[in-house]
C-alpha cells in the first residue's frame, strides 16, 4: 500500500479495514476512467460517490463497485471523532463529502507543488 501525509478515511466493513486516500496514481486512474476534475463541481449528485470510488484506487483497486456503493451508503455524515455540523434548515452537513474535496485537493497540490533540485534550461 502506497501511504501520504495527506487526509485519509479510515473504517471497517464487513470485517476488513479499509483506508481511502487519494495518490497521484490513483487520480490519474480516475482520470482514464473518464472523471474530469474540473467539472465535479457541476455534478451535484454524482461527485460525491465518484470521489469516494477513486479514493478506493490507492489502497483498495479491485472493491467492486456494487460493495463502494454499498459501503457509501452506509457510512454516517459525520466521522466518530468530529461533532456533527447542522445547516440553517437543521438538517447535518455531510461531512464526508466535504473530507473527500479536502483529500483531492490535497493530492492534486502535492502533484502540482514541485520541489525538486534537478536544474533544467530552454534550448531552442
Amino acid at each position: 500500500m502506497q501511504s501520504s501525509n495527506n487526509t485519509k478515511i479510515e473504517f471497517d466493513y464487513g470485517g476488513k479495514h479499509y483506508v481511502l486516500e487519494y495518490t497521484a496514481a490513483s487520480v490519474k486512474r480516475m482520470e482514464r476512467n473518464g472523471v474530469k476534475l474540473s467539472k465535479l463541481d457541476e455534478m451535484f449528485f454524482s461527485a460525491p460517490e465518484i470521489l469516494f470510488e477513486g479514493a478506493f484506487y490507492a489502497n483498495h483497486p479491485n472493491t467492486e463497485k456494487r460493495l463502494i456503493r454499498e459501503i457509501y451508503k452506509s457510512l454516517k455524515k459525520t466521522a466518530d471523532d468530529e461533532d456533527p455540523e447542522y445547516d440553517e434548515d437543521g438538517n447535518e452537513v455531510d461531512s464526508l463529502k466535504e473530507i473527500l474535496g479536502v483529500m483531492i485537493r490535497e493530492a492534486v497540490e502535492e502533484w502540482s507543488n514541485r520541489s525538486g533540485n534537478s536544474s533544467w534550461k530552454v534550448t531552442r
